[in-house]
């Protein structure tokens, strides 16, 4: 039986250089890739720009057959994010630093966001020694990258867009959305025209001085105040004085924005370089602890932004109601997160001293 080719990747010097080692163990280069499709359970509300007081949802422009489309879209940025937020609690757990942490800002910028780049002899750096002693003691970072003295050291995760099922890509050979995910939708709710998706809301901030109830809540002299205000505001209507009307005007403040209807379906797909069983373990709890409560965009706290898995490519996850672990083994040898909790767990009092004291 011949023997299958060992796999290889290509790199330049200066990223051999800046790449942190792979971690201890077993050495095998893999790229893995998993891609998933997603429901929204509830309305999407992921904004990429303001017309007056209408927010306009982002969209990804597209060349489909006959033309261009404009297709909405969950940027890679903000699922490469809570992702990386995710796997930042993972490890705070791990290491029994959930709570009394006592974290400097520097390092929940470093756990959270990547560190940041800054001028030459900042204290708010760190030194590439001490990047590759974090990369050994957090294992997320190796995975993501992160910010090292005055560059960018980049990660070894690759994030897409969370795409719009939508007649519009509805055509594996577009490459935009493999067949089979195609073929999950066409079976399930069906496949429809984006502008369909796409709803146009509105919502109004009131003004609570308004209400004469309210008012008697207030002093005497802001009752006063609020009804002169009023009494000016009814005056300048009857006169059609547009600067006296601007003026007194109430703080109530009606909005709009575009939100995608819940029930639609994402295509979403991810990549990784792994080098150790435990990069792959970390890969796999970046993944299950993201997608267990899965929130994006904005308008969160009114029912907006929540995303459930249906079905995925390379990774096997099973929902809430079937298992208390919202994530079914992702490694055939070990469940998800055995690897990387023993690896925190023996190195917890290392890391909490670095956490502690670094600048980042």
């Amino acid at each position: 039986m011949a023997k299958k080719k060992a796999e290889t990747t290509e790199t330049t010097g200066e990223e051999r250089a800046t790449e942190a080692p792979p971690q201890s163990g077993t050495f095998l280069f893999e790229k893995k890739r998993y891609e998933f499709v997603l429901r929204a359970e509830q309305p999407i509300a992921h904004h990429s720009a303001n017309d007056g007081n209408e927010a306009i949802a982002f969209r990804r422009r597209v060349r489909v057959r006959g033309g261009w489309a404009e297709i909405p879209i969950i940027t890679a940025d903000t699922m490469r994010h809570g992702m990386r937020e995710a796997a930042a609690f993972a490890v705070l757990s791990a290491a029994n630093m959930l709570t009394g942490a006592n974290l400097s800002e520097a390092a929940i910028r470093l756990l959270f966001a990547g560190g940041m780049v800054t001028g030459r002899g900042d204290a708010g750096s760190i030194s590439l020694d001490r990047y590759r002693e974090l990369c050994e003691l957090v294992p997320t970072m190796a995975l993501f990258g992160g910010c090292c003295d005055n560059r960018v050291i980049p990660g070894r995760l690759v994030v897409e867009d969370a795409m719009l099922v939508c007649t519009e890509v509805a055509d594996d050979r577009l490459g935009y959305v493999p067949a089979w995910a195609l073929d999950l939708a066409r079976d399930g709710v069906g496949i429809d025209v984006s502008v369909h998706h796409v709803e146009d809301e509105q919502r109004v901030r009131m003004d609570p001085t308004m209400h004469p109830e309210r008012r008697l809540l207030m002093s005497p002299d802001a009752q006063v105040s609020v009804t002169n205000r009023l009494q000016a505001s009814e005056q300048a209507h009857q006169t059609n004085d547009a600067l006296a009307r601007e003026e007194t005007k109430s703080s109530m403040m009606p909005r709009r924005f575009e939100r995608v209807a819940a029930g639609s379906l994402f295509f979403w797909a991810i990549e990784a370089n792994t080098y150790t069983p435990l990069d792959a373990d970390v890969l796999n709890v970046a993944v299950s602890a993201f997608l267990h409560n899965a929130r994006v965009g904005g308008k969160r706290g009114t029912g907006h932004g929540l995303l459930r898995h249906v079905e995925s490519r390379g990774v096997s996850i099973l929902r809430p109601a079937e298992e208390r672990a919202p994530v079914a083994a992702l490694a055939k040898d070990a469940p998800v997160g055995v690897m990387l909790r023993a690896h925190i767990e023996d190195r917890a009092d290392r890391i909490r001293d670095f956490l502690r004291g670094v600048n980042a």
